[in-house]
């Protein structure tokens, strides 16, 4: 009888250049990340929004269906019009796109979470093939590289802006993901805005 071993992905991969989030699909790599920074008068008119003014949103769509989705959860949560929040649409809609084009698919499961405290405090791997993560306000997730499957040795914070694909548990072939991820610590009440994408291929609505 033939045992078959999983092997444990643990390289991370990093750049300021968005490509670099296609790696993940690279032998070895758990963990793709997008270093980047949003632009100052955006991000100043993000943290200095009311928390009940950010948009939420849990949706299945197609990527043509993301901005007005994404539009739709503005105006329902009082998103003041106007070209930094034309900003947030288009950023978020960019991402979806990065997401799908990862893993070639052609619609994305979309969340907007925001939350004042650490909702996701264990370390783990999400129970999807793959999962961008892009914290748009307060303090970025934090991850790192583990054997054991419990706490990581070096834990890494991302910034607020950097993009990072992660590997989860359902991700093909015989590589097991070594680099587990969590919410970082509630920061004094502070408020995240947390962009989840996960590429999908099944039908759905928002």
């Amino acid at each position: 009888m033939t045992m078959l071993i999983n092997r444990l992905a643990t390289a991370m991969n990093s750049s300021s250049d968005p490509r670099i989030l296609g790696s993940v699909t690279m032998s070895g790599v758990a963990v793709a990340l997008w270093q980047r920074r949003s632009p100052f008068d955006f991000q100043e008119w993000l943290d200095g929004l009311d928390s009940a003014r950010l948009p939420r949103l849990r949706c299945r769509a197609a990527l043509p269906q993301v901005p007005d989705a994404v539009r739709q959860a503005c105006v329902e949560a009082g998103t003041p019009p106007g070209p930094q929040r034309e900003i947030l649409i288009a950023d978020i809609t960019d991402l979806s796109r990065r997401a799908a084009d990862v893993t070639n698919s052609l619609m994305v499961d979309l969340r907007l979470d925001v939350s004042s405290g650490q909702p996701c405090p264990k370390w783990h791997l999400d129970a999807v093939p793959a999962r961008l993560l892009c914290t748009l306000r307060g303090a970025g997730t934090q991850f790192g590289p583990t054997r054991t499957g419990e706490e990581p040795t070096h834990i890494h914070q991302m910034r607020p802006g950097d993009v990072g694909m992660f590997r989860g548990r359902l991700w093909p072939g015989d590589e097991i993901s070594g680099i587990l991820h969590r919410s970082p610590p509630a920061d004094n009440g502070q408020t995240r805005l947390l962009a989840v994408i996960d590429p999908v291929d099944e039908a759905g609505s928002c």
